[in-house]
């Protein structure tokens, strides 16, 4: 009897307490080695992106704008000669569940403050799975965003930047973009669980006394 008893509560506490699947991460871009890292005005030659005015921010060019927003590495202004747009060659097949988009933005750093950011995840049969414009002020340091997208059918989309506000070639600007699926979460055992638990420590607690004064 305790012995099934205990295996029975054992099986309960894993499954009460059994992490989920861990994140896997299909996109993780910092524009570090870009052109040789080497800045670039309407740089396209992206490993990772498809890309249209969009000047890649490095030694020789601009840098000290990825600088004076806190940055110590290469980073991309979101305004070439017009608004940019940067968006993911490769479709990346999603299942069903969490999907995290991370990057970090920061202002023009030129003292504009009507530029933004829609930061979107659509599918390649153009429905839109997420969307949101960020706006900064013009001084504003790089500030990580994250934001994460349930999704309730397998579907395959690419990720997207596009900039907004005057075409005066500042824009905002953009570095350390992350995305990964399956999002890590360490379930709270529910109160019948719990209840589960306690009442099985108990009995097994009674049945060794009783055992003892025998």
């Amino acid at each position: 009897m305790l012995v099934r008893l205990a295996s029975l509560l054992a099986v309960t506490l894993a499954c009460a307490a059994a992490p989920a699947a861990a994140q896997t991460v299909l996109l993780n871009d910092n524009f570090n080695a870009e052109n040789g890292g080497t800045g670039a005005a309407e740089y396209s030659g992206f490993a990772n992106w498809t890309a249209a005015n969009i000047d890649l921010l490095a030694p020789g060019y601009f840098f000290n704008l990825c600088q004076a927003a806190g940055g110590s590495t290469p980073c991309l202004d979101m305004e070439g000669s017009g608004n940019g747009s940067l968006t993911t060659k490769v479709a990346f097949d999603l299942a069903p569940g969490g999907v995290t988009i991370q990057f970090d933005l920061a202002g023009d750093q030129r003292g504009h403050s009507n530029n933004t950011v829609t930061a979107s995840l659509v599918s390649t049969l153009g429905a839109v799975l997420f969307t949101e414009v960020f706006n900064l002020a013009g001084d504003a340091d790089f500030t990580t965003f994250t934001r994460t997208v349930t999704l309730t059918d397998p579907t395959s989309a690419r990720l997207r930047f596009l900039s907004g506000g005057p075409a005066d070639s500042f824009g905002m600007l953009l570095d350390n973009v992350i995305l990964t699926a399956g999002a890590v979460t360490t379930p709270v055992p529910e109160p019948s669980s719990l209840l589960l638990l306690g009442g099985g420590f108990a009995l097994m607690a009674s049945i060794v006394r009783r055992r003892r004064r025998a």
